[in-house]
């Protein structure tokens, strides 16, 4: 999303959790009914209240993480706190800058792109999940998910979910989208666009190839699909890294068709550009995002208090209500409208049909080095 708008938003909004190749994601499989308890009115800030917790605090985060309206009570909650704030663009930049030696006290991740390799790479430490008292509130196929919980211990405190799709101008393309093909039909030669991430690009390659799992493609499917996007480099405007980009890109009417995520859509849609949101018939990546502390941090009790802050139910109303994402916190569905509990899909996260479960790839480095391949081709 970026992300999570994706802010891939996302960003990708958005879980691509794999249950089988390819499997359709029911809320059955994914969901529990909500439990019960309310909200606490003591803000969420771990073993030490707001007055007690100072210092700087460093995050490295997708920009929607941050973003001025949605940070704005975390900074007010915590007044003695200096929030450093670091923005990327992908996971695969996030991850490279810390293996060369950025340090942050938060970092953001996602599922489908690089938490697990965090973990693998011992980038992210071990939290203690006792100072994360909406643990239990977790919808608990979020829980599951690769990189959250490894070998027993707790990695990643999951936040938001969502899905990609197709994002287009609906006064230019009167037929809606259905197909990733659309995005390489020729008639949008120069104005389609695709995320600069390596999992979504390979992902739309394979699908468009007929592909039904490219998550575990073979080397020689990977080949081809790589062959296939730098055949077809020229039908893109660019490779767009963050929401700014995409919607500068809609609004100067350079491009009129790009993957996406429904929050990119809405933005565009609230500045009076008529451009819609429509999934792939072929399959719809899922994506789910959240937040670890990075080994080595230096503040963890203001680590664990903004831990705290994003999984709140009341950051998740406004994520909820801002970008459409899906969110992690089962007490939502206890303060959301029915209308947006219907609108964001709050009840069944992550339960869509023809659903690629949020997994990273399992030959994941060759998959940056082929995306690496196309785009210097």
């Amino acid at each position: 999303m970026n992300r999570k708008v994706g802010p891939a938003i996302r960003k990708h909004t958005r879980a691509r959790r794999r249950f089988g190749p390819f499997a359709v994601v029911t809320a059955a499989a994914l969901i529990a009914s909500a439990c019960g308890g309310g909200s606490s009115s003591a803000p969420p800030g771990g073993s030490a209240g707001p007055a007690a917790i100072s210092g700087t605090l460093r995050l490295f985060s997708y920009s929607d993480g941050f973003a001025p309206a949605y940070i704005k009570s975390f900074t007010e909650q915590y007044p003695n706190v200096h929030l450093v704030k670091e923005p990327f663009g992908n996971g695969d930049e996030a991850v490279a800058k810390m293996q060369a030696g950025f340090q942050a006290d938060v970092v953001n991740s996602c599922v489908d792109e690089n938490t697990l390799t965090m973990v693998q790479d011992g980038l992210y430490q071990p939290l203690d999940v006792s100072r994360i008292p909406d643990w239990n509130n977790i919808f608990p196929a979020m829980k599951g998910l690769p990189g959250v919980q490894v070998d027993g211990k707790v990695y990643m405190i999951p936040v938001d979910a969502g899905t990609a799709g197709l994002m287009y101008n609906a006064d230019v393309i009167t037929t809606p989208p259905n197909s990733w093909m659309d995005l390489f039909d020729p008639k949008y030669q120069g104005r389609a666009a695709i995320e600069d991430n390596s999992t979504t690009a390979i992902d739309i390659g394979a699908l468009a190839n007929g592909i039904t799992d490219p998550l575990s493609m073979t080397p020689d499917q990977l080949d081809t699909v790589k062959n296939f996007l730098i055949a077809h480099k020229g039908q893109f405007r660019t490779y767009w890294q963050s929401d700014s980009d995409i919607t500068s890109l809609f609004k100067s009417n350079e491009v009129v068709i790009s993957s996406g995520y429904p929050g990119n859509a809405k933005i565009l849609q609230r500045d009076g550009m008529n451009v819609k949101f429509a999934v792939a018939k072929e399959g719809q990546m899922l994506w789910t995002c959240g937040y670890g502390i990075q080994t080595g941090a230096s503040n963890t009790d203001a680590a664990y208090a903004l831990l705290n802050w994003y999984l709140d139910w009341h950051q998740e109303l406004f994520e909820a209500k801002t970008w459409n994402y899906e969110v992690a916190n089962q007490l939502i569905l206890q303060h959301a409208s029915q209308a947006l509990i219907q609108d964001a899909s709050l009840n069944a996260p992550n339960s869509f049909a023809n659903a690629i479960p949020a997994s990273p790839p399992e030959n994941r480095a060759a998959w940056t080095q082929v995306w690496q391949e196309v785009k210097a081709a």
